[in-house]
């Protein structure tokens, strides 16, 4: 599995993302990801990704998405909201 080039960066976000995952032990939400020859790409969920490594983690929940599902997506994310990692 490769990062999202574009993506490729630790957000203010990551360590939330990461002492979350640490303290649940899992990842809830998979990545998102998409078919690139002999591997998937992440386009949503790198901190989790980057985050699961870190904490050793060698297999992790995807869903994989079509090429034409990638707008869509990318246009539904954008109306996210933050949540508090501590109420969950």
């Amino acid at each position: 599995m490769e990062l999202n080039p574009s993506n490729q960066r630790q957000s203010p976000l990551y360590k939330k993302v990461r002492d979350h995952i640490n303290k649940t032990g899992y990842i809830i939400n998979p990545l998102l990801v998409v078919e690139d020859k002999d591997k998937y790409k992440v386009v949503y969920g790198n901190n989790r990704y980057l985050s699961g490594i870190e904490l050793g983690f060698t297999e992790f929940p995807i869903q994989v998405l079509k090429d034409d599902e990638v707008p869509t997506i990318r246009e539904a994310a954008k109306s996210y909201k933050d949540i508090n990692l501590d109420e969950i």
